[in-house]
């Protein structure tokens, strides 16, 4: 008998709608720019890579950095509660553009 194995399928299943893509801005000068970040991989290093030749094309630039917005990849609690005020604080911080970094 030749031995059986469960598998799984890899791919999660949907859990939201499709999302509408936005047209990216042409130019950043004048821009808010939020970090989002998981706290997973060198997130820190890349925003500054990042914002290094954000500020060298584009000019006039500003950052929000990722603290300000909490870990969105932590416990189910935590990232319910960052994701829940996320839209608050993206809009008081008055920003225009994020930066989502993942990393595994």
């Amino acid at each position: 008998m030749e031995p059986q194995y469960e598998a799984m399928w890899p791919l999660a299943p949907r859990v939201t709608g499709d999302v509408t893509e936005h047209e990216r801005p042409a130019e950043l000068a004048g821009a808010r720019v939020a970090y989002l970040w998981d706290e997973l991989f060198r997130g820190p290093e890349m925003f500054e890579v990042i914002s290094e030749v954000a500020r060298e094309r584009h000019g006039d630039v500003a950052f929000v950095g990722w603290e300000e917005f909490g870990n969105f990849h932590a416990s189910a609690a935590e990232e319910r509660r960052v994701l829940e005020a996320l839209p608050e604080l993206l809009r008081s911080h008055r920003v225009d553009l994020v930066v989502a970094a993942v990393g595994a």
